[in-house]
């Protein structure tokens, strides 16, 4: 299981923890986590009482490596890399283009929220 591989950038307490998570969101169960998996994961945490803003968040945090607020192009590229992805930096660039609507060339938590509401009412999971 892939479980190893996202350990370190998870920073949870336990293997039992990140073996949860997995089984959790790795429906196809493959030990990957991929951007349908994901996605689907978010909308349905979105749709729950709060509107998911804690899952949200979590997730959020999966892919800001570094704890700035942000999510950079190459933060984004290390975590599809680890959950599988095949994708260059460039292909990451485009992606952070495609939702930075303040144009910094970073994805903030507010853009990321947008994002994933975004995926979720239209069914889209692509980034």
């Amino acid at each position: 299981m892939a479980t190893e591989t996202i350990k370190p950038s998870v920073h949870l307490t336990n293997i039992d923890e990140v073996e949860k998570v997995m089984t959790t969101i790795d429906t196809d169960c493959d030990g990957f986590i991929n951007l349908e998996e994901f996605a689907g994961f978010c909308k349905g945490n979105a749709d729950e009482q709060d509107g998911g803003i804690k899952e949200l968040e979590e997730a959020f945090q999966l892919y800001d490596l570094n704890k700035n607020g942000l999510i950079s192009s190459t933060e984004l590229h290390q975590i599809l890399t680890r959950l599988g992805e095949r994708c260059t930096v460039d292909d990451c660039v485009t992606m952070i283009k495609s939702v930075d609507s303040d144009g910094d060339g970073f994805v903030n938590f507010e853009e990321f929220k947008k994002m994933m509401s975004n995926n979720s009412s239209n069914g889209d999971a692509g980034p």
